[in-house]
């Protein structure tokens, strides 16, 4: 999905960070390398098929220590050990042109002494594929979650009672792209609604509407010259008052870039531009900004890659005192195979973030590392670190988390 449309995304993404493991094909062999993952036979395992049906189960236990569970201040810490089941299921049925794909998951939280921490979460998604030519696809997917914010997120909560926020995400987007040619065209529409499950944060209920164009010109070979354009709409559920201003509004822009396809060495995007930020209450200003949207992928050779991701754009934002939040994104990991059952993947990320009218910016930076072995076709143990710090001009919201667990994944 569109990196720019941050004004729908800002939450639910901090929200999935403790699936660590959902964007992983459930039939991949690697879950912490899926660009160079191998395709041994000792390790391939074939979805359960009836027909044209296919079935793809897969769990997840993991065991995980956190120095500083609600992210909060220096002398607050809390530290504990968080314990993860997660079962999913990847469903799909048709062939050639026309495919239909269901996936769902539930992830259930519990934490040694800090009981309020537990969370329940679950979600589904089912997608429509239409592919009439090679290059041309339709895509429309439908799909629910409720998710339990991570505590890590900017806008978090920093206090034990109330446990972390649970939220409801309900989306809708249609696709379609065409790579055939001298000409690329990839079209999106999407829809979504967030919803806090507690009364008491209402103020974060929205709903958005968003598109993007992207037209490409093959200049060489599988790198085409793109021209993109984007906006989204936000519709706050609560109403404004005399003294809190309407927040609904409009965010669109532009930008210019590259596009790699069909290319066995580099793969993704790369676009910069600008984006306006239009609010519907006279009492909130306009503004502009810089807009980044890039993912690359370079495969050094079979057994190693380098992924590169940045972001910049308008998220929306519920802090006192902000008119609107500007984040800034970026992230470089590595992948790699060390051996036909032993893979590993090392990365750094960093994100700056702009309380535009409150005067309030923070980073939040650091590294993280996994390594996962292959025990067998149906079993493989994962070790993960990270290593998180957080430098704010709040100085209440500066924070340093280590989290390092241990996963067993079971594929059926």
């Amino acid at each position: 999905m569109q990196k720019t449309i941050g004004a729908m995304r800002g939450v639910s993404l901090a929200a999935l960070a403790t699936a660590s493991f959902a964007s992983v094909p459930l039939a991949a062999q690697t879950t912490i390398a899926p660009l160079v993952d191998g395709d041994d036979p000792e390790f391939r395992i074939d979805p359960i098929t009836a027909g044209s049906l296919k079935i793809s189960p897969s769990i997840t236990a993991t065991t995980r220590y956190d120095s500083n569970v609600l992210a909060d201040v220096a002398n607050n810490e809390i530290e504990d050990v968080e314990f993860i089941v997660r079962p999913e299921v990847g469903v799909e049925i048709g062939e050639n042109a026309f495919r239909v794909n269901f996936n769902g998951f539930g992830q259930f939280s519990r934490f040694a002494d800090l009981s309020t921490e537990n969370s329940d979460t679950y979600g589904a998604d089912l997608g429509f594929n239409y592919s009439p030519s090679q290059g041309e696809t339709l895509r429309t997917q439908v799909g629910y979650a409720r998710l339990a914010e991570d505590r890590g997120d900017p806008e978090a909560r920093n206090v034990a009672g109330p446990g972390p926020r649970l939220i409801d995400d309900l989306f809708a987007e249609v696709r379609y792209r065409n790579e055939g040619g001298r000409i690329l065209l990839d079209l999106e529409a999407v829809a979504r609604e967030l919803d806090a499950v507690s009364a008491i944060d209402d103020d974060r209920d929205f709903t958005s509407y968003g598109g993007r164009a992207t037209v490409g010109y093959r200049v060489s070979g599988p790198v085409y010259a793109t021209v993109t354009g984007f906006a989204t709409y936000r519709d706050f559920v609560l109403p404004p008052t005399p003294t809190d201003p309407d927040r609904d509004a409009t965010t669109y822009g532009g930008r210019v870039g590259i596009s790699f396809v069909d290319n066995d060495r580099i793969r993704g995007r790369v676009g910069v531009g600008i984006f306006q930020f239009d609010p519907q209450d006279a009492r909130l200003d306009s503004r502009s900004g810089l807009s980044v949207d890039a993912s690359i992928s370079l495969l050094i050779d079979r057994r190693a890659a380098i992924i590169v991701d940045a972001f910049r754009g308008d998220v929306a934002t519920f802090r006192a005192g902000a008119q609107a939040r500007t984040d800034t994104r970026a992230a470089v990991t590595a992948q790699v195979e060390m051996r036909h059952n032993f893979y590993g993947r090392v990365g750094l990320r960093y994100r700056d973030t702009n309380f535009i009218g409150s005067g309030i910016s923070e980073e939040t930076y650091g590294p993280n590392i996994a390594v996962e072995f292959l025990a067998n076709r149906n079993l493989s143990l994962i070790a993960d670190a990270t290593v998180s710090e957080r430098v704010s001009d709040d100085l209440f919201e500066n924070f340093e988390r280590f989290r390092a667990g241990v996963t067993a994944r079971i594929r059926f």
